[in-house]
Order: structure tokens, then sequence, then C-alpha cells
């Protein structure tokens, strides 16, 4: 298996803060940003091989820095340049998911996953689900709280079996309040259907758009996920993931206290039962 990310946006609604940097590499903490939240989840996908990176030319140089530091990582990650310097001027997310797939394996499945994201839910059990289910596409949806908020984003309606029966980018009347994450799951076998998409006249800007045609011309799933999910876009969603990441080391850190105090309790009474 492997995976795209989609890095070619130019962050217009975070300026100043992405007028030089890209969502992806703004800072999380002293040590993190953005982008090594959502490797730290991909690394965890037993069988992923190798991940490509498509983005701007903007921002190419700082994504190959990035990647230059992650030297010695079982997963081979590559940056590609897909020629753009304006938002202007952008391929759009579908076209640069094309220009990522003509760099990967054709016989391979592929992970596809924005990269202004932050989540707490499981690639692996999204994968795990989707290859269940055969050769069809799968995207990762979660509920919110209100229609008003659905509106704002691209929304699905499932039928029992998680199968989606209607995707709408930004409906004026949303059918459900349950969202698309962009996070996505395509089996090998329908490669070709984006490059079908684009040639029929399709809009390559957001995935959803290619999605909503999907789903009128094969089977595609849902997979539902709960917990944490950040959509930076705003200064204020950019805010809470700094405020969310924060708080997750900290409680990181206070577990692998306990487990080393755990591991050294446990040798301290190996040691007195020997001597006993």
């Amino acid at each position: 298996m492997d995976a795209i990310l989609l890095a070619a946006g130019y962050g217009t609604r975070l300026y100043p803060l992405t007028k030089d940097t890209p969502k992806a590499l703004l800072p999380l903490g002293p040590k993190d940003v953005v982008l090594d939240g959502i490797m730290e989840e991909l690394v965890k996908v037993p069988d992923l091989r190798r991940v490509v990176m498509v983005t701007n030319h903007r921002f190419a140089e700082p994504f190959q820095g990035w990647v230059a530091k992650r030297r010695g990582s079982r997963i081979q990650t590559e940056v590609i340049d897909d020629g753009t310097s304006t938002n202007e001027t952008r391929l759009g997310a579908i076209r640069d998911l094309m220009l990522g797939l003509e760099r990967l394996r054709p016989a391979q499945d592929v992970l596809v996953l924005g990269t202004d994201n932050l989540f707490s839910w499981s690639l692996v059990d999204l994968v795990r689900a989707a290859t269940s289910r055969g050769p069809a596409a799968t995207m990762a949806v979660r509920e919110v709280p209100t229609l008003e908020e659905a509106s704002r984003m691209g929304v699905v309606k499932v039928d029992a079996n998680q199968r989606i029966l209607e995707c709408l980018e930004k409906p004026k009347q949303p059918p459900s309040r349950l969202i698309s994450l962009c996070v996505y799951y395509f089996p090998a076998a329908m490669h070709r259907r984006f490059e079908e998409f684009v040639r029929g006249g399709g809009n390559p800007d957001a995935p959803g758009f290619f999605m909503e045609w999907l789903v009128k011309t094969e089977p595609v799933y849902s997979y539902p996920t709960s917990g944490e999910w950040l959509d930076i876009g705003s200064p204020e969603t950019y805010r809470q993931a700094v405020e969310w990441w924060s708080a997750r080391s900290q409680q990181k850190s206070v577990e692998r206290q306990v487990q080393k105090s755990e591991v050294r309790n446990q040798k301290s009474e190996i040691r007195r039962q020997k001597s006993d």
C-alpha cells in the first residue's frame, strides 16, 4: 500500500501565518508540526511502504527539508512539485492526486489524505474496514452537531451498510449531518477513474467533487470516525490544534513516566524475590 498527501494549497485563509509556511508545517509545539501528527498515524499502517507528497513550487523546498529530517524511516517519502506558484494557477486536488499516482506502483491500493487535518482515530481500522469490502473506495466521515455546520463541508448520506447514497460539496440544504473528511482509501483497480473524471469535464479543485461523481457510478462506502478531528482552516482552529496537541503531548509524557515507574517496580520486586 502507498499513500498520497495533498499539500499544494496556499492556505490563504490563514494569512499571514501561511504566507511563507504551508499549513502542514505550522508548528504545534517546540518540536512538532502538523505534518508530524499526520505521519504519526500513517506509520501505524503496517503494509504502507511509500508516501508521495504533492505540493506547489512555493513550498516544495520547505517540504523537502522536512523529509530530509526523517531519513531512516521505514516509509520512503518523496516530494513532488506541481509547478504552480499562486493560488490562482493551482492545479486542483484531483490533478495533484493524479501526479502522485504517476510516481507510485500501479498495482497498489492507495490512501489519500489532506495535510491540514489532525485526528486521533485509527487509519489501521479504516484500511481494515475498506479492504474487507473488496475493491471499493472508502471515505472517512463524521457527524457534526448541526446542519448549518455541515453546509460548510462536504456532506454524505449513507444506507444501513455504510454505502454512500449521496455526496454533496457544501450544499445549501444538507441531507444529513454526516460530513466527509479528506481521508480516502482507493483500491488499485479504480486509479483510472480520476483521469476519466477530469477528461469528462469534472471539477478538479476538491476531492469532494470527484466523490460526488464517483458515488453515481459505482459503490463507495463510508468509514464513521469518532475521537478528535481538527480541520485547520482558520486562526481559531489552528489555535485549537496547538492546544489539543499540547494536552495530548503532556498526557503521553505522564503515561511514559507511569510505565517507567511500573518497570522499575517490577525489576525491584524480581531482585527482592531472588534475594529471598
